[in-house]
């Protein structure tokens, strides 16, 4: 299934009530508007990782709450570079970059660079339901405050990807679903993975 055949899915569901559950209107609704965001993504929308002065001087200090309910901060990664990645358990291209950005959080080196997926979903039990079933190991964290990931970390559609610098300010992002796996992209962010750190390491 294409990106715009799963979006088309998606809004049949949520049409026919099927995926909307105990959401109100406002929160339907703004799930058709970041849906329709996503197919303007698919469409060939992207950002490139440029960040604004404005991004480049302020860090990044989202609360957020870990899967077990306890709260944390971005702020907690800070002296690592972080590719943050906001989804939700209902986005069908979410779901489907998953595995590219486990296989990427396997490469980086862990004393350098992690990933970290920020959940929007209402309810966080279909965030876990997904994750007993997804291969996901890396950290998945909730949003401490509806619409905080919007307010805050300026997202316009799902999924989208910020990298956060060492200090925990937002130096890029990716607009849309992407192949991790892909070595331009892991060059044009510069992310420090293993493999070229040992291949550093045999060349010296």
């Amino acid at each position: 299934m294409g990106l715009t055949e799963a979006i088309a899915a998606q809004f049949a569901g949520d049409c026919l009530g099927n995926r909307v559950g105990k959401a109100t209107a406002a929160h339907a609704l703004q799930r058709r508007a970041l849906l329709i965001a996503v197919a303007a993504v698919g469409a060939g929308c992207r950002a490139e990782p440029a960040a604004t002065d404005a991004q480049a001087n302020a860090p990044v200090a989202l609360a957020h709450v870990g899967l077990d309910g306890a709260p944390g901060s971005l702020a907690q990664w800070q002296g690592r570079q972080v590719v943050l990645n906001v989804w939700a358990s209902w986005c069908p291209p979410c779901r489907a970059e998953m595995a590219s950005l486990q296989t990427l959080s396997d490469q980086l080196d862990p004393a350098r660079a992690l990933v970290v997926g920020l959940a929007i979903d209402d309810d966080p039990n279909l965030v876990r339901e997904y994750l007993r079933r997804a291969p996901v190991r890396f950290p998945i964290v909730l949003q401490a405050q509806q619409h905080s990931a919007a307010r805050e970390l300026a997202v316009r559609a799902l999924p989208e990807t910020l990298l956060l610098d060492t200090a925990g300010r937002v130096i890029g992002r990716e607009l849309g679903a992407r192949d991790w796996t892909d070595a331009t992209l892991q060059a044009r962010w510069r992310l420090p993975l293993r493999a070229r750190l040992d291949g550093a390491q045999a060349d010296a």
